[in-house]
């Protein structure tokens, strides 16, 4: 096994644009963090969000694998404080809807994701898309063990979420399982161990980057947690693209039927 990675920080653009294509994950602060906005309460935004047809609810329960299986009528037809008590998952995907006069994230293209993207590019950086989207946890839930094929800037907002990657991504998630990132072959290995893992621990405010396509689980505390992430695809420094993005599109180009497809989310 690589000599061991401790949890790290990462907090200049400089430091940024050095660790930004590899495969271990990092948390983010002060000079290539600038998100700021104040979030309405949470019941307040879950009461809104799962009001919105487009809103996706699970169980939220743990596991080895991804679960999605939809809890949606339920979920909206109890009250908010008894929904909250039980184990969910809530996310949505298409937040430009609720960046309006009245909405909860009235003002967040111009106060978050215009400075974020303001600063990639002062950094030497392009990109094919950047787009915010919101993951909610109930109490203990978890969002199993999977891969993005998209980088992740993960913006804690409520309560406390674990969120973990691996040492050694590549010896658990070899090219051939990253081209097939949305099989059911991706599953919690049985045989992994806490020394395999990498995890940072996110209360309000903390912001960790995960490295697309490698495999991570995140999992909230006693109390329901709620994240903003930032999804990037095609992103580029100084025109190149990170290895594991080069290598999916080189893939999709030799399988164009089979291949999964890049996100196409917008704001």
């Amino acid at each position: 096994m690589p000599q061991t990675i401790q949890p790290f920080t990462v907090r200049t653009w400089n430091e940024f644009q050095k660790h930004w294509a590899g495969v271990h994950n990092f948390q983010m602060a002060d000079e290539c963090m600038p998100l700021d906005f104040e979030v309405p309460a949470l019941d307040c935004v879950i009461s809104e969000l799962r009001d919105d047809e487009q809103a996706r609810i699970t169980t939220g329960a743990r596991g080895k694998r991804s679960k999605l299986e939809d809890v949606s009528a339920e979920f909206r037809a109890k009250p908010i404080e008894e929904a909250m008590e039980g184990p969910f998952a809530l996310a949505h995907f298409k937040l430009s809807r609720f960046d309006a006069p009245g909405k909860f994230l009235h003002g967040f293209e111009q106060k978050v994701l215009d400075p974020w993207r303001a600063g990639l590019l002062k950094a030497g950086f392009t990109f094919d898309r950047c787009y915010p989207i919101i993951f909610i946890s109930g109490k203990n839930c978890a969002t199993n063990y999977h891969m993005d094929l998209s980088h992740v800037v993960a913006w804690q907002i409520y309560g406390q979420k674990r969120f973990c990657g691996l040492q050694d991504p590549e010896r658990w998630a070899p090219h051939n399982l990253r081209m097939n990132c949305k099989g059911p072959e991706v599953s919690y290995p049985d045989e992994l161990t806490e020394a395999d893992t990498l995890c940072y621990d996110m209360s309000p405010g903390a912001v960790v980057w995960n490295a697309m396509l490698t495999p991570h689980w995140v999992e909230a505390g006693n109390e329901v947690a709620m994240s903003i992430n930032l999804s990037h695809g095609g992103l580029r420094n100084q025109g190149q693209l990170c290895p594991h993005e080069q290598e999916h599109l080189d893939y999709q180009a030799a399988h164009p039927d089979t291949a999964e497809k890049s996100p196409v989310g917008t704001y």
